[in-house]
């Protein structure tokens, strides 16, 4: 178990998953660095926090921007102590409907802005022999979704990413680690509930709390544990088809089904409204 990190650096922070790390890590008593797109929605994040934390905006699909963060944070935070990639994107719908630019999109938010951010911070935690580096993931990163292939492309691509680099910086102090929800109880899955394209199969298990999803976040910090799911439940199956991709076909009518049924009662729990 490793209690002593005293510094981490959330990005995505200003949304609902982002937003829910900052509060428990505020709460362990961490000094946080909070990265979003909007300078004005981290500052509302910011006010909900206990403690006074540094605001880094920065647009994570442009690359030189991404690259003006690094050499901020390696500058001003040599000490950084936790680095926590939860920020994504998803626009669903089939290949042949979406736009090169959302294609692009998930790619550079999602897979590529966290492996360079991971490889330009790892050396300052690995100069001090100690570390954590956490990831958002998504089930959706060992099972491919239909009309999610960019998301999943991209979310398979950060697995790998996460396993590889995880053997070697193990012998070396630092943790690698990534967080597996299903649906998570989000602007984002509401976009998808209610928008002609979303995966049904989203709703196939319950659906998590961004505070799950936060309490898993500080379990791989604290035990270094290469994949944390949630729920574990729903990581028997996926991993199940991820091992047989070729099983999810066929079962695809009654995986809908199933899904469809559960997406329409969390569309009714939360009053919200379909879109054309």
């Amino acid at each position: 178990m490793r209690t002593a990190y005293r510094k981490a650096l959330i990005t995505g922070a200003a949304g609902g998953i982002g937003l829910e790390i900052a509060k428990l890590l505020d709460q362990k008593g961490l000094a946080l660095i909070l990265v979003d797109l909007h300078e004005e929605r981290l500052k509302e994040a910011a006010a909900q926090l206990g403690a006074p934390v540094e605001l880094m905006p920065c647009n994570l699909s442009d690359r030189d921007d991404v690259e003006r963060l690094i050499n901020q944070v390696s500058e001003k935070h040599p000490d950084l102590d936790v680095l926590v990639n939860n920020a994504g994107v998803i626009v669903p719908g089939a290949v042949s409907d979406i736009t090169q630019e959302a294609i692009d999109a998930h790619l550079e938010v999602n897979l590529r802005a966290p492996i360079r951010l991971m490889r330009a911070l790892a050396p300052l935690m690995i100069a001090r022999k100690t570390g954590a580096l956490v990831s958002t993931v998504s089930l959706g990163g060992i099972v491919a979704l239909k009309e999610s292939a960019a998301y999943s492309a991209s979310k398979f691509g950060l697995r790998g990413f996460l396993c590889s680099l995880h053997q070697e910086l193990h012998p070396l102090g630092v943790s690698v680690s990534g967080i597996y929800p299903a649906a998570v109880d989000t602007p984002m899955l509401h976009h998808e509930a209610t928008t002609k394209g979303g995966s049904v199969l989203n709703f196939v298990d319950r659906v998590m709390t961004p505070r799950d999803i936060a309490e898993a976040t500080w379990r791989a910090i604290q035990t270094g544990k290469l994949e944390i799911y949630a729920p574990y439940s729903a990581s028997l199956s996926s991993r199940l088809a991820g091992a047989f991709p070729w099983m999810l076909r066929p079962l695809l009518p009654l995986l809908e089904k199933i899904g469809t049924a559960g997406r329409d009662k969390f569309v009714a729990r939360k009053g919200l409204t379909p879109q054309p």
